[in-house]
């Protein structure tokens, strides 16, 4: 299998969305309202949200088999903690996974924080998202809080913050 990482410019960042699209209702569909998956696809995928993460200096990564996208990693500066990286989005289709392209994630994540200068590699991941939990807890990422973040329309991010040092 051809798997590589490729840097999106920003013309490029529908591949995040066609991937999200699939993506996103399997994984979160035993754990979130529909209502919420919804909400948060255009809070987070919206075409002008992410065009402004981009120009905001976050960095688009999509994990591509030969030319097609099967997943992404999206990370930036962690602005509440200095020296940090923030892993904001790691996904793969589910007929990847299983296959150890998902664990390869996490890695090229580190791996870019530590070239860029970062110190440690942070990340929000769903308390109820247990297979991603064992992928972060198998690359060495440690909880390091709780949180209930609202985001609007009643909605809530239940989320553990996990932690690598680099």
């Amino acid at each position: 299998m051809d798997i590589s990482f490729r840097l999106l410019k920003k013309n490029e960042l529908n591949l995040i969305r066609q991937v999200a699209d699939i993506v996103w209702p399997v994984t979160f569909a035993p754990i979130l309202s529909k209502e919420q998956i919804s909400y948060m696809m255009e809070m987070m995928y919206a075409p002008e949200v992410m065009e402004r993460e981009y120009d905001e200096g976050i960095q688009f990564r999509c994990v591509m088999e030969g030319e097609k996208p099967i997943g992404y990693i999206v990370m930036g500066p962690c602005h509440e903690v200095e020296g940090t990286m923030k892993l904001h989005k790691c996904y793969l289709l589910p007929e990847y996974q299983g296959q150890g392209i998902g664990t390869s994630m996490p890695k090229e994540a580190k791996s870019r924080a530590a070239q860029q200068g970062y110190a440690r590699l942070r990340l929000n991941v769903n308390r109820n998202n247990t297979k991603a939990i064992k992928a972060y807890l198998r690359n060495d990422f440690q909880t390091v809080a709780t949180v209930d973040n609202p985001i609007g329309n009643g909605f809530y991010m239940n989320d553990y913050v996990m932690e690598v040092s680099l």
